[in-house]
């Protein structure tokens, strides 16, 4: 009996654990089988990329559409239309000189100044147009550092500064006329004893003028205007000083 157990039990042993590797087997496969796509499968990997690349390129566009336009897109926005006159934000620079001639406004008589202005302008349009024709224009607000060179009666020279408010009208043409007027400070070494003997003095402009552009950029730039100068009353004699000028110079629009 004892022998027969003897050979039973090896015989069971190995039933035993045949019949533990036979499941533990056929999981391992089925494991084999359900790896994700990183375990080496080419199709899966593909399918796993292309999947990521469209995610890629869909947030790329995403962001993409928030950016700042392209410099193409800048430059067309940035480009002057004439005709369509000078919107918010356009800035101008400028120069012009001609001759002053003073005549009779408050006195009897004329002062006999003659001098020759040189007018720098830097400009910012603050406006959008507006308006109906044939009022529709936009506001400028320009800065205008001047210099005067004076010869008669004296030959003399002068320099100061003005702040103007000019109205662009808009013409549908490369015309484009304007009236500007502003006040501003003017130092000179020129005595009148009759009608200004003061050295720091104010000065009142004012005058219709028109841009003709040769460029979509630059204009050619043509004006009349009076020229106030007197002293405000803080001496005396305070006649002042009225004069007509005849202005030609260049702007540059951007």
């Amino acid at each position: 009996m004892v022998n027969r157990l003897r050979c039973c039990i090896p015989v069971c042993i190995w039933l035993a654990m045949f019949a533990i590797l036979v499941p533990a087997i056929s999981w391992a496969e089925t494991s084999v089988s359900l790896l994700p796509a990183d375990s080496g499968d080419p199709g899966q990997q593909a399918v796993t990329l292309g999947r990521e690349t469209e995610l890629i390129a869909a947030r790329t566009l995403a962001f993409a559409s928030t950016e700042d336009p392209s410099p193409v897109e800048k430059r067309e926005k940035q480009t002057l239309r004439i005709e369509e006159g000078f919107q918010s934000g356009t800035w101008h620079l400028g120069v012009k000189s001609g001759y002053g001639d003073s005549h009779k406004i408050f006195a009897g008589r004329e002062s006999g100044v003659n001098f020759a202005p040189l007018f720098f302008q830097i400009g910012y349009t603050v406006t959008d147009v507006h308006g109906p024709f044939p009022v529709r224009g936009s506001l400028e607000v320009i800065f205008e550092p001047t210099f005067m060179f004076i010869s008669e009666p004296a030959k003399t020279f002068g320099e100061g500064a003005s702040i103007l408010l000019r109205y662009n009208f808009v013409t549908g043409t490369r015309w484009i006329p304007f009236f500007e007027a502003g006040i501003g400070i003017l130092h000179w070494n020129l005595h009148i004893p009759r009608d200004l003997n003061s050295q720091l003095n104010f000065t009142i402009l004012s005058g219709p003028g028109v841009n003709y552009f040769v460029t979509d950029n630059l204009a050619i730039t043509g004006q009349v205007g009076l020229h106030h100068v007197s002293n405000g009353g803080r001496k005396s004699p305070n006649v002042g000083v009225n004069s007509s000028m005849y202005l030609l110079g260049v702007s540059y629009y951007f």
